[in-house]
């Protein structure tokens, strides 16, 4: 892997990631020591640990939910069971959108940074193991664009790695406590914990301030 090696270390943001799924295909989108015949396992592991701490928080009636950061749509299929319309995953990684199931009911956006959709526009939105890859340079203004096209009342599903551990160039470890401080619109807190090889991921939940004097 030295070829990997030299080229990581030359490259930054999202050209990176295009980089890392180069190399490593769907399973650049988790962390390497994860073999890709373990892929699909890993997922189903996930799905465990997360969705009954985070799906009981939607309502039934969601029209649109964002994954942002989806890659090759790992978490899309499950989504879209929550959804009565649309679940729209948006990454920068083009490779990785075109391996990601396609149904009536999903539609995919390449992008990074500004979120092409109105504001308000979006019922919730789950963003799984994605903000730890953003520096510490770029993060405010992801978090105030997710917040931007979440509609009042709407709720966010965090998911990240909150190990106490030194980042890197590529990746930047947040305890809960940073990420509930990125989110001005959301108040998050922490649901449930688990580990994934030996690293603390926590998964996070809020809904949206609505604005005062609405009336619910």
């Amino acid at each position: 892997m030295r070829l990997w090696q030299y080229r990581a270390a030359r490259t930054t943001g999202a050209d990176y990631w295009k980089l890392r799924a180069e190399f490593f295909g769907e399973r650049a989108v988790v962390n390497l020591n994860h073999t890709q015949e373990g892929m699909a396992r890993l997922t189903e592991m996930q799905k465990r640990e997360i969705l009954p701490h985070v799906t009981p928080l939607l309502r039934g009636d969601e029209r649109i939910i964002l994954d942002y950061g989806c890659g090759p749509g790992r978490f899309v299929p499950t989504l879209t069971e929550y959804s009565r319309s649309l679940v729209l995953g948006v990454d920068p990684v083009l490779s990785l959108l075109k391996k990601a199931p396609r149904t009536g009911k999903t539609a995919y956006v390449q992008g990074a940074g500004v979120i092409p959709l109105a504001a308000g526009s979006v019922d919730a939105i789950w963003v799984c193991l994605v903000l730890g890859g953003i520096p510490d340079s770029d993060i405010k203004g992801t978090t105030v664009e997710l917040e931007r096209v979440l509609r009042p009342g709407g709720t966010l599903m965090l998911i990240e790695n909150t190990a106490d551990a030194p980042g890197s160039a590529h990746w930047s470890f947040r305890d809960v406590r940073g990420y509930a401080a990125l989110f001005e619109q959301v108040q998050l807190r922490c649901v449930h914990e688990y580990f994934d090889v030996g690293e603390q991921i926590s998964v996070m939940v809020g809904h949206k301030a609505e604005p005062r004097g609405a009336v619910l």
